[in-house]
């Protein structure tokens, strides 16, 4: 089973409110999770409490094989937890054969 750990929106409208979840990457955005590994309030004044994350379990999900998703890798880059660029694992080639013989034409 391929997870990755995503955001699930919650909150109301105009009033976002993320919980941060590891789940089958086939599954809809708001389905059935695995487990929750913490939540992330982007309104909240107070920088220092806009994100709660359990560093434990995240750690474990990381250690087999999950996959963040790119504004989750952001975060856990904030907390000290993921480094580097973010890479998609799943687009193997940047450019598609078919803009890579357009580009050869132009040269």
């Amino acid at each position: 089973m391929a997870v990755t750990i995503r955001l699930k929106r919650m909150g109301r409208l105009h009033r976002p409110f993320f919980r941060i979840t590891a789940v089958d990457r086939r599954k809809k955005r708001d389905g059935d999770v695995i487990e929750e590994l913490g939540h992330y309030d982007p309104i909240h004044k107070d920088p220092t409490k806009q994100l709660s994350i359990n560093r434990e379990r995240i750690q474990y999900w990381l250690g087999v094989g999950a996959q963040p998703s790119e504004t989750v890798h952001s975060l856990l880059r904030r907390e000290g937890l993921a480094s580097g660029p973010y890479l998609d694992h799943t687009k193997r080639h940047p450019l598609k054969p078919k803009e890579k013989a357009v580009k050869k034409e132009k040269e």
